[in-house]
């Protein structure tokens, strides 16, 4: 039992790499999701080699009155594809009775994003006008750490991430893959893993704190998540089930660049899974497959996003 569930731990599912994205349409450093099944299950001392795709599908309308019979209305949409290599190292000895990893997430990806806006005013009188935008460049980098306990079926987890604004950034773009700023992620969370009943469940929660974009004088607020999975074991090394996360942000934009004031956003999603191991070569892989579809956005864009993970266990 305790043996298998090192096996699924070593996969190191859990915080995969934040989705490079502006935080000025709302998407946060901290990439919903990111936390997967068997999150807080310790696993086996070494090295594991995540490569990790992200695509995001994302859009926006937001329509104000102006004045009496004069509205504006603005469309954004937006698309993010995000490859990230995760090299990742167990420390056998244990720390505070639990144990020790960290991880440093490097990659490249690519953004797309067009906005639309109208204006209408008394008497029929409107006006419109489009500009969109794409860019490929490097991401910035993820370092993370991890201290992990088991207790039978029962793990528990404390986790930080950050990020560090090295990724390809130019103020004024519409789409960019550097988020230029500084931010930090504290959480923990929880597994439930029997494989005699086939059964797991983990919860990972966690508050972001944001430094502000130089370029943009832009600061986000505080912000708080929490990523779910459920999954059912079809055989020892396979699973199916269903993700979902919630998301919070608890105080309002700041800076001369938060044009729309002290705004909160919110964001809630839910959507399949799928993961098994794979020999080939003499060498364990992990392969796992999930999908979320957003809803309940405030002050944010929302849409759907693509997790595809391959993991090399050394």
């Amino acid at each position: 039992m305790k043996q298998r569930a090192c096996l699924w731990g070593t996969i190191v599912l859990g915080a995969i790499a934040p989705c490079a994205h502006a935080n000025e349409i709302g998407l946060s450093f901290w990439r919903p999701g990111q936390m997967g099944s068997m999150a807080a299950v310790p696993g086996e001392p070494g090295w594991t080699l995540p490569l990790v795709y992200v695509r995001l599908d994302v859009n926006a309308t937001d329509t104000r009155e102006l004045a009496p019979g004069t509205r504006l209305t603005t469309r954004a949409k937006g698309a993010t594809n995000v490859l990230l290599f995760m090299p990742t190292y167990t420390f056998e000895r244990p720390l505070l009775g639990g144990q020790p990893s960290i991880r440093l997430g490097v990659g490249a990806g690519r953004s797309r994003s067009a906005i639309d806006v109208s204006y209408a005013l008394p008497g029929g009188f409107t006006s419109s006008g489009s500009a969109s935008d794409a860019h490929s460049g490097g991401a910035d980098i993820y370092p993370s750490a991890f201290l992990k306990w088991n207790n039978g079926v029962h793990n528990s987890m404390a986790y930080a991430s950050g990020v560090l604004p090295a990724g390809s950034y130019y103020a004024g773009r519409l789409a960019n893959v550097s988020q230029n700023r500084r931010g930090l992620d504290l959480g923990g969370g929880y597994t439930y893993f029997n494989a005699a009943q086939r059964a797991e469940f983990s919860l990972v929660g966690g508050v972001t704190h944001y430094g502000s974009n130089p370029a943009t004088d832009f600061r986000t607020g505080k912000t708080a998540h929490l990523d779910w999975t459920a999954s059912y074991l079809v055989t020892p090394y396979a699973h199916v089930g269903l993700v979902g996360y919630l998301h919070r942000q608890l105080e309002g934009d700041s800076g001369s660049g938060a044009t729309l004031g002290n705004a909160k956003s919110r964001i809630n999603a839910i959507g399949p899974q799928a993961g098994s191991f794979l020999e080939f070569g003499g060498l364990k892989y992990y392969v796992n497959a999930k999908a979320y579809k957003e809803w309940g956005a405030k002050n944010r864009a929302e849409g759907w996003n693509f997790w595809l993970t391959l993991v090399a266990l050394l």
